[in-house]
């Protein structure tokens, strides 16, 4: 297993005390979506030296064309499960990296927002999809109508390097 800690990915609408915390959200998301780019990176890196050295004087095109079929909806590779590995670590670090550069430009927006004068005692709410913000609602009269709307607060995790925790979930 490539990651040893990830932190929980939250999707739909989720309501932050305070721009603070939702700044400290996107840091950690993107620092644990940069080391599990970097992990995958190594085990390409390793994957490619070997295959490098099974590949010699083969036809790759040709091996290439019956690597993958399908079977339903779903691809399967079953006759070359290093190429294959390969190809999917890729993807996932492609990924990754993706992911933290929005991320990267998400906290770039909310720090924008918040020298346009957030209060500190806003509450947030936001909606995310794949963990990077979409839309942000600033409730300044914390609303007790809204919160019962909302189905997972944010608790940011003590800073000591920790991982992010899992969320509260109201109803």
């Amino acid at each position: 297993m490539l990651t040893e800690v990830t932190p929980f990915l939250m999707q739909g609408l989720v309501k932050f005390s305070s721009m603070d915390s939702l700044r400290l959200y996107l840091k950690d998301l993107m620092i644990q979506y940069e080391k599990e780019a970097d992990r995958y990176g190594e085990k390409v890196g390793y994957l490619m030296r070997i295959l490098e050295k099974e590949m010699r004087g083969k036809d790759i095109r040709k091996l290439r064309e019956i690597e993958w079929r399908r079977v339903g909806m779903i691809v399967v590779n079953d006759r070359d499960p290093n190429r294959g590995t390969l190809e999917l670590m890729i993807e996932a670090m492609e990924d990754c990296k993706a992911k933290a550069t929005r991320t990267a430009e998400a906290l770039t927006s909310v720090n924008e927002l918040e020298e346009s004068g957030v209060p500190e005692t806003a509450s947030i709410l936001v909606y995310l999809r794949h963990g990077v913000p979409l839309r942000i609602v600033i409730d300044n009269q914390k609303n007790p109508e809204v919160d019962v709307l909302v189905y997972t607060t944010y608790t940011a995790p003590p800073r000591e390097n920790a991982p992010i925790r899992p969320l509260s979930h109201t109803s």
